[in-house]
This record gives C-alpha cells, sequence and structure tokens, in this order.
C-alpha cells in the first residue's frame, strides 16, 4: 500500500506540473475571474478532460484494475466550471475509462461522472475559488463513493474487495491531496488578478484625481501636456504620448526620432473603431520599443490617442489594462467638459438675451417721463435721459459678468432714479450699505431684479406706495444682502412656489433666478423670503466674497429672467 502510495504521488507530480502551467493562461485567469466565454468554456472541457484521460493512462495497472488520478481532471472542471462543466468533463474521462474496459470499467465510469458533478454542485454555493480544505473533502467523498461504486456493481465482488482493500486508502488520499494542491495554484492566481487589479485601481484613482481638473478643459496642448506628464510619473513609463487626429500634443520621454510613431496605421484604427486597445512592440535598431495605444473618443467620436511606451521589453498586463482604463476616464471627461462647455455657453448666451430684453412697457413709459419733463423741466428732463441710457448700457455691457457691489449699487440707483421720476415720492428707499465691500465682486444683476420686483410687484400696486429698504452688510466670511418692502407681501404657497421654480409670473421667476444664482455658486449659502400678505416682503441671502473679478459666470441650469 506505501508503495502504491508514493507511485500515485510520482504520478501525480506530472499533473501538478501541467496545473502550474495551465494557471499562466490567460484564458484560465479569466475563468478564474468569472470573466469567461464561450470559447474559454470549451477550453476549460477539453483541457479538463485530457487531464482526466492521462491521470488515467498514468495509474498503475492493479489486479485488472487502474489505481489512478483520473479524479483530478472533473473534480477541478466542476469546482471551476460549476455543474455543467463538472458533469461534461466527468462524462468524457468516465466514458474513455469505460472503453478501456475491464471488471471496474462501468464503476469508474459512473464515478467520475459523479464527481465532476459533485465538484461543480460544491462551486455552486462559493462566489469565489473554491477553499482548498472544502476541494480536499471534497475529494475524500469523491473517490470513497468510487471505492462505494467499484464494491456495489464491479463482479466477482471478492475481487472488487481486494481492489478496494489495496488501492482505497492511497487513492483517496493522493487524489484528494491532489486536488487541494490544484485549488491552492489557483487560489495564488486569484491572489495574483487581486493584486495586480488592486494595483491598477490605486494607479487609475491616483490619477483620476490629479488629472481631472485639467481633463474638464478639453483636450488642447496644455492640458495634454500636464496630463501626460501625471500619467509618466504615475506608472513610471519610458514615455507617454497624447495625440489628436493629426498630431502629438504632449510627449513625454520620447526623443525627435521616435515621434514618427503618432502616425496611425490601418491595423491600429481598425482596433479604435471596436475601442480597443493596441498592443505593438516594434524592433527598433537593437533595442525594443513596445506600446500599447488606447483610443480617447467624445461621444463616440475619435478624437485623439493615448500611447504608453516601454523599451526594451514588452508592454505588460497592468500597462494594457491602465491604459483601457485610463482612455474610459478622459473619455468620459472630454464628453462632460463638452457638454459643460456646451450648456454654459447656452446659458450664457440664454442669460445675455434675457438681461438684454427690455420691457417695452417700461421703456416707453420711461421715454414718455422724458417727454414730460420736457415741457416743464428740461434740466431734469436732460438728467433723466443721461440716467436711461446708463442704465441700458449697463445693462447691456454687464450681463453674464461679474461686478463690484459699488457698480451694482450704482445701477440700482439709475433704476430707482427712473421710477421715483414716474411716481414721485410713492417710492421711498432707504439705503445701508457697509462702505468695505463696494470693491467686492458679485455677479452683475444679482440684488437689481429683487429690488424691481419690490417696486414693481410690491410698492406700486398700493395707493400710497411704501418704502424699501437695501441693505449690504460686511458678515465675516459672506455679504449679506437683504431687500425690505413694505408693499402688498405673499401668503407662503406663492413664497413656497417660487423657492421651488413653480412660479409662473415674473416676480416668481426672477426671485427664483437670484435664488439658483446663488446657489450655484455657493450651494449652501443662506437664502430666505419672508413675506406676508399685505405686510411686505424681506428677501435676504448671503454671498461670497470675491476680491477679484470672476473670468465667467457660473451657471447652474436656472432659468435665468429678471423681473422687468
Amino acid at each position: 500500500m506505501l508503495n502504491l502510495l508514493i507511485l500515485l504521488a510520482e504520478r501525480f507530480s506530472m499533473i501538478g506540473l501541467l496545473a502550474f502551467i495551465l494557471s499562466k493562461a490567460n484564458f484560465f485567469k479569466k475563468v478564474i475571474s468569472n470573466n469567461v466565454s464561450y470559447k474559454d468554456l470549451s477550453i476549460l472541457i477539453a483541457i479538463f478532460s485530457l487531464i482526466g484521460i492521462i491521470g488515467t493512462y498514468a495509474g498503475i495497472p492493479i489486479n485488472g484494475a487502474i489505481a489512478n488520478s483520473r479524479v483530478v481532471g472533473p473534480m477541478i472542471a466542476g469546482l471551476l466550471g460549476g455543474p455543467f462543466i463538472g458533469l461534461i468533463v466527468g462524462f468524457i474521462a468516465g466514458f474513455h475509462r469505460f472503453l478501456i474496459g475491464g471488471f471496474t470499467a462501468l464503476a469508474c465510469g459512473i464515478s467520475t461522472t459523479a464527481e465532476g458533478l459533485i465538484g461543480g454542485i460544491i462551486k455552486k454555493y462559493y462566489k469565489n475559488t473554491v477553499d482548498w480544505k472544502v476541494a480536499f473533502l471534497a475529494g475524500i467523498i469523491g473517490e470513497t463513493l468510487q471505492m462505494i461504486l467499484i464494491l456495489a456493481i464491479s463482479r466477482p465482488f471478492a475481487s472488487a474487495l481486494s481492489l478496494v482493500k489495496v488501492i482505497g486508502v492511497p487513492m483517496i488520499l493522493v487524489n484528494s491531496t491532489g486536488i487541494a494542491v490544484f485549488m491552492l495554484i489557483i487560489k495564488s492566481v486569484f491572489d495574483e488578478i487581486d493584486t495586480i487589479q488592486s494595483k491598477q485601481a490605486k494607479i487609475i484613482l491616483d490619477i483620476t484625481s490629479k488629472t481631472i481638473p485639467y481633463i474638464r478643459n478639453g483636450l488642447n496642448i496644455e492640458t495634454a501636456k500636464i496630463v501626460s506628464e501625471i500619467i509618466y510619473e504615475a506608472i513610471d513609463a519610458d514615455a507617454v504620448v497624447i495625440t489628436d487626429m493629426k498630431t502629438i500634443l504632449a510627449s513625454v520621454g520620447l526623443d525627435g526620432a521616435d515621434e514618427k510613431w503618432h502616425i496611425f496605421k490601418k491595423s491600429e484604427v481598425n482596433a479604435f473603431r471596436f475601442k480597443k486597445v493596441y498592443v505593438e512592440n516594434s524592433k527598433k535598431g537593437l533595442c525594443l520599443l513596445s506600446s500599447v495605444t488606447a483610443p480617447l473618443y467624445c461621444y463616440d467620436e475619435l478624437v485623439g490617442t493615448l500611447k504608453i511606451f516601454r523599451k526594451n521589453k514588452f508592454v505588460n498586463s497592468t500597462d494594457i489594462e491602465v491604459a483601457k482604463g485610463l482612455s474610459n476616464l478622459i473619455s468620459n471627461q472630454l464628453e462632460i467638459a463638452d457638454a459643460e462647455n456646451q450648456k454654459r455657453i447656452a446659458d450664457e448666451m440664454k442669460f445675455n438675451a434675457l438681461q438684454a430684453q427690455i420691457n417695452p412697457h417700461f421703456l416707453f413709459n420711461a421715454l414718455n417721463t422724458v417727454i414730460s419733463f420736457i415741457q416743464y423741466n428740461p434740466d431734469g428732463a436732460s438728467k433723466l435721459l443721461i440716467t436711461l441710457s446708463e442704465y441700458l448700457r449697463n445693462n447691456l455691457r454687464h450681463a453674464g459678468k461679474w461686478i463690484t457691489v459699488g457698480k451694482e449699487i450704482e445701477n440700482i440707483d439709475a433704476y430707482l432714479y427712473i421710477e421715483k421720476a414716474r411716481f414721485g415720492e410713492k417710492i421711498n428707499v432707504i439705503k445701508d450699505i457697509d462702505s468695505d465691500i463696494l470693491n467686492m465682486y458679485i455677479p452683475a444683476l444679482l440684488i437689481q431684479p429683487i429690488v424691481e420686483n419690490a417696486v414693481k410687484h410690491g410698492i406700486l400696486p398700493k395707493d400710497n406706495g411704501g418704502t424699501i429698504i437695501i441693505r449690504a452688510k460686511n458678515n465675516k466670511d459672506f455679504i449679506r444682502f437683504s431687500v425690505e418692502d413694505d408693499g402688498e407681501g405673499m401668503d407662503n404657497q406663492m413664497r413656497l412656489k417660487i423657492l421651488n421654480g413653480e412660479s409662473e409670473n415674473n416676480a416668481g421667476i426672477g426671485l427664483h433666478n437670484v435664488y439658483e444664482r446663488v446657489k450655484s455658486i455657493y450651494k449652501s449659502a443662506f437664502f430666505k423670503i419672508d413675506s406676508k400678505k399685505g405686510y411686505g416682503t424681506k428677501v435676504s441671502f448671503d454671498f461670497p466674497k470675491f476680491y477679484e473679478e470672476r473670468k465667467e459666470e457660473v451657471f447652474g441650469g436656472l432659468k435665468v429672467s429678471n423681473s422687468r
């Protein structure tokens, strides 16, 4: 029995070597990571069926039977691929054993099929690779079943019993150990995959955090240079190149002679059609210059490439996966950047157009006021006309831009001057403005729409008019603005509709516009509308301090409008 145990262990060493070689195959890694195609499954079935058949031929003839390691192939196939794969491999290896003949042929054929199925059933209850201890136990169960079937089916019984006494323990121990060792080898591959994936994820995450602020500005020479340098440092490549469809935008690590690599080859373009990376290994003089090229897309349109180069060695799997990940990342960010830019342009155009629209009634009434002033107050008419001209010019010039608080107050004063010329003492204004905030910057027309609403919808509907109080106070890190009137006011339902953007009248749209603009710049900013029907309205909000002019307005998908 001891000699048989040693001989079986020696024979199994060949299968162990095969397992190690097999573990390095790409398709095998796909099977382990559950990223498997029908082609990979077919290869899996063929290889493990072959292992089962080799296990039979590598067996040791004993008393008209064969002590063997046939079960390893079907059992491992089941533990990896599930019941169907285990059953198929078990049947192939078992049927082959049956064809060889011998008084245990039927029992061995049935047991081999059953052992493949047992391995598959066990796999169903494991999301990842089956633990080697479970695999060892599965081997004991499977081989014990084989011994039982030999005793139950094989005849004469005396020969079957004599055979089981000799081969039972050695086969159970060696094959169970072999299955466990095989699963340990597979686990090492699984751990290797986890390590590689963790490394790739860390690299991509690190690159992502550093490159997103630049990629969001689009693909150009400046952003490409910064991004390529970040990638170059992060993956320790020999060279990194980013191109558009015609030229190299940026390269790090390449000399001038190497820049011919940016020319697209037909095979490269064919790969890009399916959004796949392209790997090339080329002899250049006495050195090897290998590269992996990943396409960059924006809305499914090829806009450029990312190339990673290795000198004197092949690109590795990490390079390929990182290239794929970065291709997706950069492509997604380019789409986001383009969408945001288009949205910003559309919103800015909408904002400029709406702010440029002067209500014909306001202009008509202002001009009528000027005409009436000409008759009895020519100097007043001249001043009013100059004020109106300046007011209109500022509305057109500053739309969509940032201006100082002082300039915004000047525009409000111009508006109020025109309205007071029309309605006289019906409109009273009180201003409480801190002088130390006048040079700070805010978006143009941020406060004026609230003042206009207070005049048009608060004060003017009242027979006796009313008072508007405009405040701008320095409040630590913010400026607290408020516009208060003692006019008509509104109920709570109307107030909520304005904040939710559900109001359809001009007053609601104007206030909601200011609310959205404030929130788009500082989401947690304080903004409050206090109002009571018949008692007036107070709109107050905090705005961050900006000491320099912003180059562009911040839009948040808002419905831009003023109250005129």
